[in-house]
C-alpha cells in the first residue's frame, strides 16, 4: 500500500520515494510537494518558493539576459556604483512580492522624471518627501537616484536633507548605499559634508561592511581633501591596517587611501605591508591587490622600496609568478620603468618552469615571452636549410 502524505517526514530525500511512485498524486488538495536540494519537501497549499528560492531563480534568470544579479552586488557592489542600480533594481523587483499600489506610484514618478519640465520638478518634490522611505526599497532606491539626476541643485539638496540622520544605516543599506553615492556624485562636498559627519565614530565598521566600504571610496575618490573626510581616513586606520588589507571588503577602502588620501595616510598602508610581511601578503587573496595598486599609485620611492623588498630573495619573483594571487603583485612590478627590467630577466631564465604552470603561463603569454634555447635551434634549423 502507498502510505499517506501525512505519514513521511517534512523532508523526505528523492532516493526513499523509488517504491511509491503513487506518492505525489496521493492527497493532492491538501499538501504540495517541491523539491530543495535533492530533497522533496511537503509543504503546505498555497505555500510559496520562499524569497531566497525566488531570488535564486530571478540570478539565473538575469545570467542568461547578461544582467547583473543581486548576489553579485553583494561581491561587487563597490566597484560597479553608477549605472547598475537600474540593472539591480529590475532583478531584484523579480524575486521580491508586488505592490501594485506602489508600483504604480514608482511608474508616474519615473515618467514624470523622464517627460522633465513642470512635471520633473513636482515629482522630485513628491520624491524629496518620501526619500528616507524610498532609499531603503529595491525599486524606491532607483528612482530616488533617477530623481537627483535631473533636479536642479535645490531639488538635490532637498532629497538629501532626508537623508540627515540616516547615514549609517543607509551606508549599510543594499539599497540606500547607492543613493549615497549618487549624493556625493551630484552634490559638492560642502553640500554632502553631512555623510562624512554622520559617519564619525563607526567608519571602521562601515569600511568593513559589504555596501559601506562603497560609501567610503566614494566619499575618498570626491571629498579626499576634506578635513571630515581626512578624519575619516585617520579612523579607518587607527586600527589593525594589516587586517584592512586583507578584509574581504575593506581592502578596497585601503586601496582606495593609496589612490585618493594624503602621503601619509597612503605611507601608513604602505608600512603596514612592509611589517606584514611582503611575501605572505603577495599571495593573500585581497592583500595582494592592495599591494599592487601601492606599486602602481604610490610615490616613485614608495615603489622602489617595495619592488626592491619583494625582489629581493632569490627565485621570489617566479614563485609569485606562479601563484594565483601573487601574478597580479608581479604585473604590478612589471609597470614600474626601472624595475620591471629586472623582474623580466628573472622570468626569462625560469621561462621553462613559468610553461608548466597555469598562471606563468598566462604571464608568458601576455608578454610574449620565448624559449631562448628554443629560438636558438629554431635559428640553426633555418642555417641548415
Amino acid at each position: 500500500s502507498v502510505p499517506s502524505v501525512d505519514s513521511l517526514p517534512r523532508h523526505t530525500h528523492t532516493s526513499d520515494l523509488c517504491g511509491f511512485p503513487a506518492l505525489i498524486k496521493a492527497e493532492p488538495m491538501c499538501l504540495g510537494v517541491v523539491v530543495k536540494n535533492t530533497f522533496i519537501c511537503v509543504v503546505d497549499d498555497g505555500e510559496g518558493p520562499s524569497p531566497s528560492l525566488r531570488a535564486a531563480r530571478a540570478y539565473k534568470r538575469s545570467q542568461s539576459d547578461g544582467a547583473v544579479c543581486p548576489s553579485y552586488l553583494e561581491t561587487h557592489g563597490s566597484d560597479l556604483w553608477l549605472g547598475s542600480s537600474q540593472v539591480a533594481a529590475e532583478v531584484i523587483e523579480e524575486s521580491l512580492p508586488s505592490d501594485d499600489g506602489e508600483d504604480s506610484r514608482i511608474a508616474g514618478w519615473t515618467s514624470a522624471l523622464e517627460m522633465g519640465g513642470h512635471e520633473a520638478s513636482a515629482a522630485v518634490a513628491d520624491i524629496a518627501d518620501h526619500t528616507a522611505t524610498l532609499a531603503f526599497e529595491p525599486l524606491g532606491c532607483h528612482v530616488v537616484q533617477h530623481a537627483l539626476e535631473v533636479a536642479s541643485s535645490v531639488g538635490a539638496q532637498q532629497i538629501a536633507s532626508q537623508l540627515h540622520g540616516l547615514v549609517t544605516d543607509a551606508a549599510r543599506s543594499p539599497y540606500a548605499h547607492f543613493v549615497l553615492e549618487k549624493v556625493m556624485y551630484h552634490l559638492g562636498a560642502n553640500d554632502a559634508a553631512f555623510i562624512a559627519q554622520e559617519l564619525q565614530g563607526c567608519v571602521r565598521n562601515i569600511a568593513l561592511n559589504i555596501y559601506g566600504c562603497g560609501v567610503v571610496c566614494r566619499l575618498l575618490e570626491f571629498s579626499a581633501q576634506q578635513p571630515l573626510v581626512s578624519a575619516l581616513v585617520d579612523e579607518v586606520l587607527a586600527r589593525d591596517t594589516a587586517a584592512l588589507c586583507c578584509h574581504k571588503f575593506g581592502h578596497r577602502v585601503a586601496m582606495s587611501i593609496i589612490s585618493n588620501a594624503s602621503e601619509g595616510q597612503r605611507s601608513r598602508i604602505i608600512t603596514a605591508l612592509r611589517e606584514g610581511g611582503l611575501q605572505r601578503l603577495a599571495r593573500h587573496r585581497f592583500a595582494a591587490r592592495v599591494l599592487e595598486q601601492a606599486l602602481t599609485q604610490g610615490s616613485r620611492a614608495e615603489a622602489r622600496a617595495l619592488a626592491a623588498e619583494l625582489m629581493a630573495q632569490a627565485g621570489s619573483v617566479v614563485s609569485l609568478a606562479c601563484h594565483s594571487f601573487g601574478v597580479q603583485v608581479v604585473r604590478g612590478l612589471l609597470e614600474l620603468p626601472g624595475e620591471s627590467k629586472i623582474a623580466l630577466q628573472y622570468l626569462q631564465k625560469a621561462i621553462r618552469k613559468l610553461r608548466k604552470d597555469k598562471y606563468g603561463t598566462m604571464l608568458i603569454s601576455e608578454l610574449g615571452l620565448q624559449d631562448p634555447e628554443v629560438d636558438v635551434v629554431g635559428t640553426f634549423a633555418v642555417l641548415g636549410a
